[in-house]
């Protein structure tokens, strides 16, 4: 399959592909102890297992064809492995029960989510491999399936679009952290995975209009700029509002239960808000600064080398 065809028609998996990993792997078991160690439950393991599966499928295939290193490297590779890394801790780690217990360990995970698992998958041009996993006759049934559906181009295209990517993506963040909508997640494990989910998705398309100057299809650094900038003040506007609230906002963790870290023993509704806003504040703050300096870097090599 031409390189044209396969960035155009890899845009079909770039949520689906992903997704895989999302509908019941995102859920808590609200009012489930804070225990120590890893949970390996198979609604986890298995669609996040299947990705890595697939994605090593078509990582071989490139191969075959040539077109690793062109494509995923082996930094593009080192990417997506971390990504998984970063989404297996959010999910099926330690973190995932003490996020029902305390509001920065629930901050934190949303964080992942947002800065942490999207940006490498997408850096891994997860899309593209997963569809160079499949053959090439189901390769080209999704290409013609995506030049015949005009509809989900449209809408896709418009959903894709930087303002209705920044749109989506505050909206998500700002109504998941009304004390109202955050309650209501927390003690409902049907809405919580839809939280999680609109996290997730909403950064997956942030990151690929962000890292766009450092993808397939050069270019973008002024939608990438913008966006990263937006997203950085809103995130800082957010943590100032939870460091400096003067009472809690989000008291409706269930009662923190043993055995527990030591260092958060005794921490208050309030001191555990404000933990919360200081992970918003100052360690999310530097991911989008990271990535406005690389984009800054990247326009500047570009200008000079065109001067």
């Amino acid at each position: 399959m031409p390189i044209t065809r396969l960035h155009f028609t890899s845009r079909l998996l770039t949520v689906p592909g992903l997704a895989l990993s999302m509908p019941q792997a995102l859920a808590h078991a609200s009012g489930k102890a804070a225990e120590p160690g890893w949970s390996f439950e198979f609604w986890i393991v298995l669609p996040v297992g299947f990705t890595v599966a697939a994605y090593a499928a078509g990582i071989r295939r490139l191969g075959r064809n040539g077109l690793l290193i062109r494509i995923a490297g082996p930094g593009r590779c080192a990417a997506f492995a971390l990504g998984v890394a970063v989404l297996a801790a959010a999910l099926m780690s330690r973190l995932d029960r003490l996020a029902d217990v305390l509001f920065s360990a629930h901050m934190t995970q949303h964080l992942l989510l947002m800065l942490g698992a999207p940006p490498l998958l997408v850096l891994g041009r997860t899309e593209v491999v997963l569809l160079w996993a499949l053959p090439l006759a189901w390769r080209r049934f999704v290409g013609h399936g995506w030049r015949k559906a005009r509809g989900l181009r449209l809408a896709i295209r418009l959903l894709g679009r930087p303002v209705s990517v920044g749109v989506l993506g505050s909206a998500a963040m700002g109504f998941w952290h009304f004390p109202g909508p955050y309650a209501w997640a927390l003690r409902q494990p049907s809405v919580h995975i839809f939280e999680h989910a609109c996290f997730f998705m909403t950064s997956l398309a942030f990151w690929s209009l962000a890292l766009r100057p450092f993808g397939y299809a050069k270019g973008g650094h002024g939608v990438a700029i913008a966006l990263l900038i937006v997203f950085a003040l809103e995130s800082t506007l957010l943590g100032a509002v939870l460091v400096f609230a003067g009472r809690p906002f989000y008291a409706v963790q269930l009662p923190l239960s043993r055995p527990e870290p030591a260092f958060l023993s005794g921490l208050s509704p309030l001191q555990d808000q404000q933990l919360a806003g200081l992970i918003m504040w100052v360690p999310a703050g530097l991911v989008p600064l990271a990535a406005l300096v690389a984009v800054f870097a990247d326009l500047l090599s570009i200008r000079r080398r065109s001067g």
